[in-house]
This record gives C-alpha cells, sequence and structure tokens, in this order.
C-alpha cells in the first residue's frame, strides 16, 4: 500500500481533521497546511524524511509501518495492530465525527448602499433620457434629441446590470451564509484567523465554560462570545451568520454527552 493512503487511513483513524493533523505536524516542522496534507494524502507528492518522521510521531504508529508497503491498512486486523494503543472508544468514533460549520453573515450595509445607488442612477438616467428626447422632438432641438438618445442607449445597458444587482442581493438574503472560518464537532471548536497571519485555533470541548451570542445580535446575523476555563478574557467570533444556531448545536452536543443512548442525529 501507498503512503499516501496510509497517510489519510491512518489520519481518519486517529479522528484526526486534515487542519488538526497539519497542526499537529507545524509544532515541529513549518509550513505544513491543510492544502499540503490532502496533497500527501492525494499521492501529488511524497513528504520529506523528517516530515516522515513527524507524521509518525502524530499518529503515533512505527517508522516502518508508513514505508513498509507490503502492509496493508485496508484488511482490519492489520489496521487494528498498527493502532494497537488507541482507546477502544476512539476506534468505536471512527468517522462519525458530527460538525457544525460556523460561517461569515454575507450581506452588509454596503450591498444595500450599492444597489439602492444602482437603481437611483439607473431611474435617473431613464427620466432625463425621456426629458431630452420628448423636449427634442417637440422643439426640434436635434441636440437635445442627441444627449436622450445616448442616455437611453446607457439605460437599456444599465438595466440588466441592475436586474442582476437585485437577483444577487435576493439570493444573498435568502442565503446569507458566507465563507466557513471555523466549526464546532464533537471534541472541538475550531477557528481559522486571518489577521497578521493565518492560524488555526483549536479549543476543546471540555475548555469551553460557555458560549453566547452578544447582545446586540440578531437571529440573522451578529457575534458569538466564547468563554473558556482558566481565561479572563472571552474569545469573540465576529459577525456570524445565524448566531444562535451555534448555540443551539453546541446545547445538543452537550445532552448527547450526558445521554447513555448512543445513536442520535442532528
Amino acid at each position: 500500500m501507498k503512503l499516501s493512503e496510509k497517510i489519510r487511513i491512518l489520519r481518519k483513524a486517529r479522528g484526526m481533521s486534515q487542519e488538526e493533523f497539519g497542526y499537529s505536524l507545524s509544532e515541529a516542522t513549518e509550513g505544513v497546511t491543510r492544502q499540503t496534507v490532502s496533497d500527501w494524502e492525494n499521492g501529488k507528492f511524497e513528504p520529506k524524511l523528517d516530515n516522515i518522521r513527524d507524521i509518525a510521531r502524530v499518529l503515533n504508529v512505527s517508522f516502518d509501518a508508513l514505508l513498509d508497503e507490503s502492509i496493508d491498512l485496508n484488511d482490519a486486523e492489520t489496521l487494528k495492530s498498527i493502532l494497537h494503543n488507541v482507546p477502544l472508544e476512539t476506534q468505536k468514533s471512527i468517522n462519525t465525527k458530527i460538525r457544525y460549520d460556523i460561517r461569515h453573515y454575507n450581506l452588509s450595509k454596503k450591498d444595500y448602499v450599492k444597489l439602492s445607488m444602482l437603481i437611483i442612477t439607473t431611474f435617473a438616467v431613464l427620466v432625463v433620457s425621456i426629458v431630452l428626447l420628448t423636449v427634442g422632438i417637440l422643439l426640434s432641438l436635434f441636440p437635445l434629441y442627441l444627449i436622450g438618445g445616448i442616455l437611453g442607449g446607457i439605460f437599456l445597458g444599465l438595466t440588466p446590470v441592475t436586474i442582476i444587482g437585485i437577483q444577487s442581493l435576493v439570493r444573498k438574503y435568502k442565503n446569507p451564509k458566507g465563507a466557513a472560518f471555523g466549526e464546532i464537532n464533537n471534541t472541538h471548536l475550531i477557528v481559522h484567523t486571518y489577521q497578521t497571519a493565518s492560524n488555526v485555533v483549536y479549543l476543546p470541548l471540555e475548555k469551553i465554560k460557555e458560549i453566547k451570542v452578544a447582545e446586540d445580535a440578531t437571529e440573522r446575523h451578529g457575534d458569538v462570545v466564547i468563554s473558556l476555563i482558566g481565561r479572563e478574557k472571552p474569545i469573540t467570533l465576529l459577525n456570524v451568520a445565524f448566531p444562535h444556531k451555534v448555540i443551539e448545536f453546541y446545547e445538543q452536543l452537550q445532552k448527547l454527552d450526558a445521554d447513555d443512548d448512543p445513536v442520535k442525529i442532528i
């Protein structure tokens, strides 16, 4: 079996996402992004020898288990022997992770202002065009008639742009979820930050004291405030789409952990 397939199988068996895996490797090796992990698993290129040592350390398997191509991890017993030190509960949870993507709210006042200005401009061009054409015809003033005709052409060009803008705003309003910048799953709250440098923050659920929406949040958008055990200052996720659903999902996860019934669908 190829190294790329082994990395993918073992990573999933450890219950790690590509982001988590890359972050764990980055502690010892610089520049291991989710894309790099994806490229390894898709066989686009192989990790360097130093990377392989760190992969073996993070996945907690032997060096030979990764490099010996005669080892086939598709065989359940072989995989079990490789993962001999994985707790039974962890093995049971392989590929059963549930998650909720946290997304930015994709609408702002600027969207409404831009569309309003476009509609006003289109309407104004139409009105001025009609006035100039009418006056030009009635008074036989060719220059006014010519300008009115040019403005009429501009109106015809602005009309489809305005219609597309209205349709785009309606689509955004119906589904205002923008790009995902984090997730809550049954083990961690993961947040991607893009300020002075890109980074991924992993917060174990057991370290979270409370998650709530900000006081000025609405049903469709607002900030989410996360209080952590042992940290005085909370973490605030800004402009989240449907922030109350984030809280609802987190509370459902808490109930799942307290419930003896292992089969739940959220």
